[in-house]
C-alpha cells in the first residue's frame, strides 16, 4: 500500500505533450510551514530525508496517455502510519465530527470497526482529528451554564442568533406540550446541521437507517439517530433526536421536523431495529417504503439465538455459513 504525490507542476514539451511525475509520498525532507515548528504526530514525519526511487511517470499527448510505473521503494519500509487518509475516510470523519460525535467516542468506534481491510483508517489518532477539525473549522463543546437545561437553551438561542439554526425542534422540560401530544415534563431536541441537511438530501433517496442509544446520562435521555449511506458505503448521521421518551409519537415529531426542514424524503430502503415504532412513524410522515430491513446487528443476534436449536454441530456450521453469505449479499 503506497501513496504517490506530484511534487511540482506538469512540464510541457515542444511537441505539446505534457509530462507529470508522481513520487512516493515518503520521498524528500520535512519542511514545517510558517515560522514556528508544528507538533508532529507520535510516529514522526512521513518524510525520510532522502529520495525514494518509486515513481509513476505520465506522458499525455493528444492521442494517448503513456504511464510508466516503477514500484520498488528504497530507503524505507511500507508503513501505514505514514500514509495519508483517503478522501472518502476524511469525508466520513468530517460528517461524524460535524454531527457532534466526540473525539473519544469516535476513536473507540474506529478501534471496534478495525478489519484487515481498514488500511490507514485503523491508525487514526487525535492529531488526525485535530487537523480535520481545524481544516473544516469544527468547533469544540463549551458549557454555557452550570444547569444543563439552561445550558442547552442558551446554546439553541446562540445558534439561532448566529444564523446557524441547527435546532429544528426544541421542546424543553416544563414547557406546555399539549400541541405535540407530549407531557409538560417531556424533553425533545432535534438537531440538523447544514452539512447534515445537505447529506440527507443527497443520499436519503437510496437508504435511511435509524438507531437508538439509551442511558446516555444521569437524566436517562435517549439519542435517536438517522443515518444515510454514501457512495463509499460509509454511514453519515444526518439528524439527532434527544428525548426522555421512546414512543411512536416522539418519532413522528422527529421525522416531521426533518420533513419541515428539507422536505419529504422518499427513500427506497428503510433500515431499523426490531421496534416497529420507527417505521410506523416514518411511513406516517414520509410515506411507505419499498424495502424495510432489520439492521445487521439484530439479524445476527436473532440468528445466533436460534442456531443453537440445531443440535448437529456440522449442520449448524453449514447453516451459519449460508446465513452469513445471505447477510453479506443484503447488507
Amino acid at each position: 500500500m503506497s501513496k504517490y504525490v506530484r511534487q511540482r507542476g506538469c512540464k510541457t514539451l515542444k511537441n505539446g505533450d505534457r509530462v507529470m511525475n508522481y513520487h512516493c509520498c515518503r520521498s524528500g525532507t520535512y519542511k514545517p510551514k510558517g515560522k514556528s515548528l508544528n507538533n508532529l504526530k507520535s510516529q514522526g514525519s512521513a518524510k525520510i530525508g532522502i529520495s525514494c526511487q518509486a515513481v509513476i511517470k505520465v506522458r499525455q499527448s493528444t492521442e494517448n496517455v503513456v504511464v510508466q510505473y516503477f514500484p520498488k521503494h528504497q530507503n524505507h519500509e511500507i508503513q501505514l502510519e505514514h500514509l495519508r487518509l483517503s478522501e472518502s475516510d476524511r469525508t466520513a470523519i468530517t460528517g461524524r465530527l460535524k454531527g457532534g460525535v466526540s473525539e473519544k467516542i469516535f476513536l473507540q468506534d474506529i478501534r471496534e470497526e478495525i478489519t484487515v481491510d481498514s488500511g490507514r483508517k485503523m491508525l487514526i489518532e487525535k492529531k488526525d482529528i485535530h487537523n480535520i477539525k481545524r481544516y473544516f473549522n469544527i468547533n469544540g463543546y463549551v458549557k454555557r451554564h452550570e444547569v444543563d437545561a439552561v445550558s442547552v437553551k442558551l446554546w439553541a438561542q446562540e445558534m439561532k442568533n448566529n444564523g446557524e439554526n441547527c435546532t429544528v425542534f426544541f421542546k424543553e422540560q416544563g414547557q406546555l406540550g399539549n400541541d405535540y401530544c407530549l407531557k409538560d415534563e417531556d424533553f425533545v431536541l432535534v438537531i440538523m446541521t447544514d452539512f447534515q441537511k445537505e447529506m440527507i438530501t443527497k443520499y436519503g433517496k437510496d437508504k435511511i437507517c435509524t438507531d437508538g442509544t439509551h442511558g446516555l446520562s444521569s437524566y436517562d435521555f435517549n439519542l435517536y439517530s438517522v443515518l444515510v449511506v454514501d457512495e463509499h458505503k460509509n454511514g453519515i448521521p444526518v439528524a439527532f433526536c434527544f428525548s426522555n421518551r421512546s414512543s411512536e409519537d416522539v418519532f413522528k415529531i422527529y421525522f416531521s421536523a426533518i420533513k419541515n426542514t428539507v422536505g419529504k424524503i422518499e427513500t427506497t430502503t428503510f433500515m431499523t431495529d426490531d421496534d416497529p415504532a420507527f417505521y410506523n412513524a416514518w411511513s406516517y410522515v414520509m410515506g411507505t417504503v419499498k424495502n424495510v430491513l432489520l439492521c445487521a446487528w439484530h439479524v445476527t443476534r436473532n440468528w445466533h439465538q436460534n442456531l443453537n436449536k440445531i443440535k448437529n454441530h456440522e449442520k449448524r456450521k453449514i447453516v451459519n455459513k449460508a446465513l452469513k453469505a445471505v447477510k453479506d449479499e443484503l447488507y
